[in-house]
């Protein structure tokens, strides 16, 4: 039983790791894409967003216990309610329909953004420790992914200075 829990907290730690390096690298082509205060390139930002929002609320739909089967996101977050999955959930949508329907609150949806970051992080170790072993799946893996992401790309989208790139002269 204590190997399988290592194991399973150095292949958590291992996909964590692979997370931050990702967001790592592309990070600096993001600030680039920040730097451009074209409407063209703004749509486009405001178009990636949606789309990473949507593809986290697709993934609640698919299995996050482990990496064989069990329950989904949306399963898991109405069986406990107390684990903050069923508020990250909500918020995602809440977000995808601000940014639909209302230019006015788009930093507010990026706000949103970092907070459910936060809430994704805290509900899925509170669901582990509800549920007595580590919670881990593609699934689970992406929608952290897509929510670190989506931080980059909201802060991107929100950007206005178009002097960005010039106090980050590594960068160009």
């Amino acid at each position: 039983m204590t190997s399988q829990v290592f194991c399973l907290s150095v292949e958590l730690m291992f996909t964590y790791i692979i997370i931050l390096a990702v967001v790592l690298i592309i990070s600096p082509f993001i600030l680039r894409l920040a730097s451009s205060q074209k409407r063209e390139t703004k749509q486009q930002l405001k178009f990636i967003f949606l789309f990473i929002l949507s593809a986290q609320l697709f993934l609640g739909f698919l299995n996050w216990e482990n990496f064989t089967s069990g329950r989904s996101g949306l399963e898991l977050s109405f069986a406990y309610p107390t684990s903050f999955l069923g508020l990250f959930f909500i918020i995602s949508t809440l977000q995808i329909l601000l940014l639909l329907f209302s230019k006015s609150f788009n930093t507010l949806v990026v706000v949103l953004s970092f907070i459910n970051s936060v809430l994704i992080f805290l509900g899925m170790v509170r669901l582990s420790n509800i549920l007595g072993f580590q919670i881990v799946s593609f699934a689970s893996i992406g929608v952290v992914f897509l929510a670190l992401i989506g931080n980059i790309v909201g802060l991107v989208f929100i950007n206005k200075d178009k002097n960005l790139l010039a106090k980050y002269p590594y960068f160009k």
